[in-house]
């Protein structure tokens, strides 16, 4: 516990912070926490806690007595004490009254429907506004003239009122809810649209501008709507449908004047005075309140529930501000004020203390109960209670601040659970001993209880005590520095509801205490606690009841209270996270196949560790997968490699083809799927064969059967054939299942031919076909054809062409000997008189006659009577004249054999016989003349087809004839029909070939009287009217009895000809109507006759419903019937049934129930959108339909830009709001929303929306044009997406060097303004009167041949983008400078010239060559340099250095370079260089002069070229015979130096002198 005197430091800078009002909370805590109870750490945990909280503020509080609160019933007083001793010696006096100083309930309205409704209004009891009561009514108003209510008498407005209507709109356009009008005048006037709500009034200076408040979207068509006015003096606001989110009225405005009202005039409802603005729809509760209804009164008409407020509920806020304080709930304020406004007036008495002061968060606020009249009362107390109301809390502070002197005696009591009893808590005591304690006892268990002493002297006003729930100190609780691992501490600090009991108190009892001063007093009761999420949250949402947990997203945990893991997070068990670890949940490995896991300590390889191992075992494993993770496939399934174990489809069917697997097995490998094959079966699924392999079949156990392709014969060699055929792929001219041949009309199988074999090319006139032999080639040879490819004719033949060759065939006879035919033609050469090719035909009027080995023409000797037209000639190769038909004989004179009768005039020839064969003697003629035939016994005729009499034709192609065998009474007599055998009969009754059987009808055959009896069935019960032949016995129909056929069978009735059946029975086994649903109005029905019709007609009626709705007739045979059912709601299921009657009863068949498919929607789509709109979406709302013409399957909603942009995608889908995203910036979008059912679509009409600008983009660089060399003109065009309207451009530069380095900082250079749209012709005239910016700018003054980099800011009302950036140099101009060359030697005659390019803005411009000039040569001998000017060389750009040759040796030479661009050159200063000294030359002999015998005196001139700086001279001697005079004289390599020359090794043997000489 704290005791006040040790904390009068905390108490102190606790008050600071709790003068801040609201705020005071977190600080408290912190300084609970952290000053005080240092060692424990609640905050240091690794899991997620929600931070601590006054969990007790606002919540519901009660106190015992009931009545133990101040100025209750009536005001009250008491006397204040200060923190001064002498103060409670004396009296302070103050007043507790809590008494609301306004309004403590809603005030009467008029209803303004309660009379005066015109009789077009029509009263409805169903179609009510949300909320009704059971006997409200609302008003219809009708589109009609004069449809309106006039109350009377006319209600006359206060100062203040409120005008409050439930409205439903049905039409669109401006509509008159309510006009009062005096003489004409509008007094006041109240209209709606669907776009705005706009109120008329009337001042003392007249009727006023309108107020106009823009309403689209709130006010929709068909849907009910609350409006409500409220006024007071000159302040007026509009409510939609209650309060909005902040409490705020929809809109609020200031009136230019009190509205002024009068006792007469006329109010209308529904309609202007002057019969306009007709309001076509429904009004209910119209109601007229005469003051200004409160913002909370305004949500309870519309709600039927008044706010609850924390601080005396009841007392409402005045007129004039009418909104409730949303920081103080002890204030109002004006509904058009803000937040932090200082216009506020109390809500309560000044003087008010109640209850609810103890825990309403703020400290400057206080509770006092009644004054104690005894002492009794004082030591009984009061007891509080605070109901935390919203779950479970964790508590760990309880703070008590005392406004008065504090109590001797605390008793705290909680309760875990809302169900349980209360609990002791702490108690707190001067002397613990009256609780029957000890003072600060021990604590043995963490839930232990004990008693703490308060100190003997507490402070006489604003003390405190604090109940740390870990650490009542003392003594502090065990576990209090082990939270987490402490489960009974964990649940000792739970609570749902606290009480705490006050009795005794300090100072009071002493005499010199004002009575007054018995009385307790808090200025606030903090209960400082947090919500119970085990570990896994660190926020709750604490205004949902119960409260709710807001769970990390790395908890994986869910529930009110994080309180289990989510479903796929149960690898290890649930675990509250401490202040080490969070202990989140961990996933299971599901691989998205399983909504759900449990732990299996079984399956955990470290079940008692958290961060190790894993028991997650998947629950119900889906998409065919298995195993603990759904890592496997069922059987008969299989995941492909390398697939994703995530995929919905990882696992695949296995499909293996059991003719194709080893003992038909459907398995296949969980990974890849590959099926059992046999021996020679091939494929995952093992139905097709390997390779070489075919004819898949169960029966083998190898599977295929070998293909045995011949590879000369297949293509590329493949040894593969037709899986099913066994085909092998042949070349083009090779056939065979195994292209083992040749095709026909080729030859030769050969593996490199690439057709396989090549064509026999058989003569097609020589050969009998195209065939020839595969193997030799031969083909087949007509017979008079030879040769490999038959294209020759054999000997005496000749002709060869499609016929072939043919045979000269001459008649050796006929022909002239030695003669051969003509070999094209064949014509032999012929005798005298003998014709044809061959000669071997005779002339007209002959005929050959073979003779030995010749032949003879005779005359032909027709008989004319025989021949055909009595022709003369013959046949010249037979002799064989033209005979008629069926006359014979070389000469035609005689008839043919079975002929007779030739005579001439018989144009037809010789007749014939016909003799029939079954009555003529076998192997004779008739006679040649008469004709007539040879007879068998018992025929007659010419012909022998005819019996004698007695007889008839034997049956079945018998010879002769039969006798008749007639019955002897049966017939007439014993003659027959002699074709047939058939006896005439002597009876009706009798049949029979022998006239000896019962006809039909009869039967009982008489033989001696040759007669049978009649039938006599039942016509209508027979089946034909026969009967036994014997018994006389009738055949019935199926329920017909008797011998007649004369009786139904029983359960059978009325005996009916036309019945199949006889007679009837009742029908059964109707089935029901089979339905085929058309489309939302309509059903076609067809049914079948019943299983047992059992009648020959039937009646059938169809009733849906149990209603009649078609009756027919059918007769037998019987059809189907059909009846289409129309006129039906659409998605409306009806039941219909078949009912059956014949004559003799009826049956039903079973009901049967079909739905219509769904219709158009129906009701009115209304498409509105919510502002603000952005720049790239919009987000629209629509109504949604009722589900009567079939579920609403989909909204669709689409947009279509106005101009030209790109498409927007559309939304489908089941909500009535969606955003459209990706818009286009700035551009206007026609939306429109359909319905849809899968009948059809409801369309609303279309909306224009305007997206909001946004920031540009797309500029592109600007387009940079050299003008001069100081000036560049820059010129760019607008954004490529504006995306709104552009007001400005900017223009920036910079200047770089030639490295393209920046040299100088980026620095605006332009900038115009304007107004550039995107749509200028959406805009009207007058619109905007600015011309766009600028967007082109000349930039002067710049440096020649330098590079500048420019971009452009395009700024519209959104935003800016800048362009990139681009570079250009401004023009050349004449360059400024040259720096001297620098010259250094190579050798004695050369020197190397080098120079450096200078910077761009020195050459200004690009260099187009370097002029090498030399200006003047020097030798050493010379104190003055000859100058002149020559030039050497034009160096190209790239060049920085040129070597001079040809110089003398040890010569100063001096150069210049001049640089020259296109404009003009600069020529630097000299730069000089010495070449490299040379050996010298010219030097002559000396000159020698004998001086004596041993002396010689020499002098010589110097060289006449010396060639470098003084020569240094050597003089030698050398003896004259030592040069070999015919010595080989050879020339060596000089090389730079003083004179030397190089010769070749093998030029000076070793030890051999030699002499030599450079030049």
């Amino acid at each position: 516990m704290f005791y006040q005197e040790e904390n009068a430091c905390f108490v102190n800078m606790n008050r600071l912070v709790l003068s801040l009002g609201c705020g005071f909370l977190s600080p408290v805590i912190e300084t609970l926490i952290f000053a005080y109870f240092a060692s424990v750490s609640l905050a240091d945990s690794r899991g997620l806690f929600p931070r601590l909280e006054n969990v007790g503020a606002f919540k519901n509080v009660s106190i015992v007595p009931t009545q133990a609160t101040c100025g209750l019933p009536n005001r009250s007083t008491f006397c204040h004490s200060s923190a001064a001793a002498q103060s409670i010696r004396f009296c302070t006096q103050r007043f507790c009254i809590q008494d609301c100083p306004y309004r403590s309930s809603t005030p009467a309205y008029t209803a303004l429907f309660s009379a005066g409704l015109g009789s077009c209004i029509t009263a409805d009891k169903n179609d009510l506004h949300p909320n009704s009561h059971s006997n409200s009514t609302s008003f219809i108003f009708g589109n009609h003239k004069n449809c309106f209510s006039s109350p009377s008498p006319p209600p006359m407005l206060a100062a203040s009122f409120t005008l409050a209507v439930w409205l439903k709109p049905e039409q669109e356009g401006v509509m008159c809810v309510i006009e009062k009008t005096v003489d004409g005048e509008i007094v006041f006037k109240l209209t709606i649209s669907e776009k705005e709500t706009m109120f008329y009034y009337h001042t003392v200076n007249g009727l006023q501008p309108p107020i106009k408040v823009m309403t689209l979207g709130r006010i929709l068509l068909k849907k009910w709507i609350h409006l409500s006015v409220q006024v007071h003096q000159t302040k007026i606001s509009f409510f939609i449908n209650g309060l909005e989110k902040d409490h705020a009225a929809f809109d609020a405005r200031t009136l230019s004047g009190s509205i002024t009202d009068f006792a007469s005039g006329t109010v209308q409802i529904g309609q202007s005075l002057n019969g306009l603005e007709q309001f076509v729809g429904r009004m209910q509760d119209f109601r007229l309140y005469q003051v200004a209804l409160t913002n909370r009164e305004i949500l309870e008409v519309f709600s039927g529930d008044l706010l609850r407020l924390h601080i005396q509920s009841h007392c409402r806020c005045p007129g004039s501000h009418p909104r409730v304080h949303p920081l103080g709930q002890r204030y109002c304020i004006p509904n058009d004020a803000e937040d932090t406004t200082s216009n506020r007036v109390s809500r309560l008495n000044p003087e008010a203390h109640p209850l609810s002061f103890v825990n309403d968060n703020d400290i400057s606020t206080a509770w006092v109960s009644n004054v104690f009249t005894n002492i009794t009362q004082l030591n009984q107390g009061v007891t509080i209670s605070v109901d935390l109301e919203n779950g479970q809390y964790q508590v760990f502070y309880i703070i008590i601040q005392f406004f008065s002197l504090q109590p001797t005696e605390i008793r705290i009591q909680r309760k875990k659970e809302d169900s349980f009893n209360w609990e002791d808590w702490q108690y707190f005591a001067r002397n613990c001993s009256a609780f029957g304690m000890k003072n600060n006892g021990n604590l043995e268990n963490p839930d232990s209880v004990n008693c703490l002493q308060l100190s003997n002297f507490t402070p006489y006003s604003r003390g405190n005590v604090t109940f740390s729930i870990l650490t009542p100190g003392p003594n502090f609780r065990p576990g209090y520095n082990d939270f987490y691992n402490t489960p009974s501490l964990q649940e000792f600090v739970k609570a749902t509801q606290i009480r705490l009991h006050f009795r005794g108190q300090y100072y009071t009892t002493e005499t010199a205490v004002n009575l007054r001063h018995r009385y307790y007093a808090v200025d606030e009761i903090t209960i400082s606690g947090r919500c119970q999420c085990h570990g896994h949250a660190d926020n709750c949402d604490t205004t949902s009841r119960p409260y709710r947990c807001l769970c990390s997203q790395e908890s994986f945990t869910e529930g009110l209270h994080c309180e289990r893991c989510l479903p796929l997070y149960n690898d290890k068990p649930f675990r509250q996270g401490d202040q080490v670890h969070a202990f989140n949940c961990k996933p299971c490995q599901c691989n998205s196949h399983s909504r759900s896991c449990h732990y299996n300590m079984l399956a955990d390889p470290f079940p008692f560790e958290h961060f190790r191992g894993g028991g997650g075992v998947c629950d119900d494993c889906e998409h065919n997968t298995t195993g603990r993770n759904c890592e496997l496939c069922k059987d008969y399934f299989f995941r492909q490699v390398d697939a994703d174990p995530s995929a919905i489809d990882v696992c695949k069917p296995c499909d293996c083809d059991k003719v194709g697997t080893r003992h038909s097995s459907l398995l296949c490998d969980q990974i890849g799927g590959q099926c059992n094959c046999k021996r020679h079966v091939s494929g995952r699924q093992c139905n097709q064969c390997q390779d070489g392999f075919y004819n898949l079949q169960e029966l083998d156990p190898d599977g295929c059967r070998p293909c045995n392709c011949n590879t000369s014969g297949t293509v590329d060699g493949d040894i593969t054939c037709h899986q099913n055929s066994g085909q092998c792929k042949c070349k083009a001219n090779v056939i065979g299942l195994r292209c083992d041949h040749c095709n026909f009309g080729f030859k030769f199988l050969r593996s490199f031919n690439d057709d396989g074999c090549e064509p026999c090319q058989c003569n097609l006139h020589g050969s009998v076909n195209k065939v020839c032999n595969p193997f030799s080639g031969q083909c087949e040879c007509k017979k008079e054809a030879k040769g490999l490819q038959c294209d020759t004719c054999r000997e005496n033949f000749y002709g060869l062409d499609v016929t072939g060759c043919k045979a000269c065939d001459c008649d050796t006879a006929g022909s002239i000997s030695g003669t051969v035919c003509h070999p094209k033609t064949g014509q032999c050469v012929c005798k005298l008189n003998v014709g044809g090719r061959q000669c071997n035909e005779c002339l007209e009027g002959n005929f050959y006659l073979q003779q030995n080995n010749s032949f003879l023409c005779l005359p032909c000797n027709c008989d004319e009577t025989g021949t055909i037209n009595g022709s003369l000639l013959c046949d010249k190769s037979t002799g064989q004249c033209p005979c008629k038909l069926g006359v014979t004989g070389l000469r035609c004179n005689q008839c043919e054999s079975h002929r007779y009768s030739l005579t001439v005039d018989n144009v037809h020839g010789c007749h014939t016989c016909e003799c029939d064969s079954l009555g003529t003697l076998p192997g004779s003629i008739c006679d040649p003349v008469s004709g007539q035939c040879l007879c068998l016994p018992n025929r007659q005729g010419r012909r022998c087809n005819q019996c004698q009499p007695g007889f008839y034709i034997s049956p079945g192609n018998a010879t002769g004839c039969l006798p008749c065998a007639c019955h002897t009474t049966g017939a007439v007599s014993h003659i027959c029909d002699s074709l047939t055998g058939q006896c005439v009969c002597q009876d009706a009754s009798i049949t029979g070939h022998s006239c000896d059987q019962c006809k039909d009808h009869y039967y009982g055959f008489d033989p001696q009287t040759g007669r049978c009896r009649p039938c006599n069935c039942h016509l209508s019960g027979s089946l034909n009217g026969t009967c036994h032949l014997v018994t006389g016995q009738c055949f019935c129909k199926r329920f017909v009895t008797g011998s007649k056929c004369d009786a139904c069978v029983p359960s059978a009735s009325h005996l009916d000809v036309n019945n199949l059946l006889g007679c009837s029975k009742t029908p059964s086994q109707q089935p029901p109507p089979r339905g085929q649903v058309q489309s939302s109005s309509a059903i076609n029905l067809s049914w079948s006759p019943p299983d047992s019709p059992n009648a020959h007609w039937l009646a059938y009626s169809l009733l849906r419903d149990d209603v009649e709705i078609y009756t027919t007739e059918d007769q037998y045979p019987y059809s189907i019937q059909h009846f289409l059912d129309t006129d039906l709601s659409p998605y409306t299921s009806y039941s219909y049934y078949i009912k059956t009657t014949n004559v003799h009863g009826s049956t039903r068949s079973v009901a049967v129930t079909y739905r219509t498919k769904p219709g158009v929607p129906e009701g009115n789509l209304t498409l509105s959108y919510i502002i603000p709109v952005s720049s790239d979406s919009v987000t629209l709302t629509w109504t949604a339909l009722s589900n009567h013409s079939g579920p609403i399957e989909k909204y669709i909603l689409s947009c279509v830009p106005l101009a030209g942009s790109q498409p927007c995608v559309p939304y489908e889908g089941h909500e009535t709001s969606a955003t459209i995203w990706n818009l286009v910036p700035f551009t206007k979008y026609n939306f429109s929303v359909q319905a849809c059912t899968s009948g059809g679509c409801l369309h609303s009409l279309p909306i224009a929306v305007t997206t909001a600008q946004a920031p540009p983009r797309r500029l592109s660089p600007p387009e940079v044009q050299k003008i001069s060399a100081t000036e560049l003109h820059v010129q760019w065009s607008p954004p490529v997406e504006p995306n709104g309207i552009i007001i400005r451009y900017e223009l920036y530069m910079k200047r770089l060097r030639s490295t393209e380095e920046t040299i100088s900082e980026e620095s605006r250079v332009f900038q115009s303004s304007g107004w550039l749209s995107p749509h200028p012709f959406a805009e009207s005239a007058n619109e905007n009167a600015l011309k766009p910016p600028q967007t082109v700018a000349s930039i002067t003054g710049l440096e020649p041949y330098t590079k500048y980099e420019f971009r452009v800011l395009a700024v519209n009302m959104a935003g800016s983008v800048f362009s990139a950036w681009i570079s250009e140099r401004t023009g050349e101009s004449a360059p400024v400078f040259m720096t001297p060359p620098s010259v250094l030697p190579l050798s004695s005659c050369s020197l190397n010239v080098s120079w450096e390019k200078p910077a761009d803005n020195v050459t200004r411009g690009k260099v187009v060559g370097y002029n090498i000039n030399m200006v003047s040569e020097q030798s050493p001998q010379q104190s003055i340099p000859v100058t002149f000017s020559q030039l050497l060389h034009t160096a190209e750009p790239q060049e920085l250095s040129y070597v001079v040759e040809g110089l003398k040796p040890y010569r100063m030479y001096k150069f210049t370079i001049s640089l020259c661009n296109s404009i003009g050159c600069v020529t630097s200063a000299s730069g000089a260089g010495r070449t490299l000294a040379a050996a010298p030359v010219h030097l002559r002999p000396p000159l020698v002069k004998a001086i004596n015998s041993t002396a010689i005196h020499l002098r010589w001139f110097p060289p006449e070229e010396p060639n470098g700086p003084s020569p240094i001279y050597q003089l030698e001697r050398r003896e004259s015979s030592l040069p070999a005079l015919m010595a080989t004289v050879m020339k060596g390599m000089r090389f730079v130096g003083n004179g030397y020359c190089k010769f070749p090794s093998s030029t000076h043997p070793v030890d051999t002198d030699f002499t030599g000489k450079c030049v």
